[in-house]
């Protein structure tokens, strides 16, 4: 039984989140990947594609892609080169942002732009 770790909206981020995982040694299936090559602008109307990995390492599989995201991952060789660790990504959630988000909605009928990664956890709107 494979689990749904995250949901990726451009075949980019598909690609490059599945390569990041394979190579962190988990078995990922993505299914619906076929259909958003074929026709990437339907991404969002699809729904995206799930990222999938068996249960038993989902919440492992999850936890990675949470510290990629976060900026918390770097390669071995750049240890000696790093004094120190990098800054974090900075969060647009916060109340200032949706009110503008929404301002820009309602004023020039253009929002956010949609995330392209959906991590469990974190709500997928802007």
């Amino acid at each position: 039984m494979y689990s749904t770790i995250a949901i990726a909206y451009r075949l980019s981020t598909v690609s490059v989140t599945v390569s990041a995982l394979e190579a962190a040694g988990f078995q990922v299936f993505c299914p619906g990947i076929n259909t958003i090559t074929l026709l990437p602008h339907h991404s969002l109307a699809f729904g995206g594609v799930p990222i999938r990995v068996p249960a038993e390492e989902a919440a492992e599989a999850s936890e990675y892609l949470r510290a990629i995201h976060r900026g918390h991952l770097r390669p071995v060789a750049t240890e000696d080169f790093w004094g120190e660790a990098p800054p974090a990504a900075e969060d647009k959630n916060g109340p200032w942002d949706k009110a503008a988000n929404l301002l820009g909605y309602l004023v020039l009928g253009i929002s956010a732009p949609w995330p392209d990664l959906a991590l469990p956890g974190k709500k997928a709107s802007p």
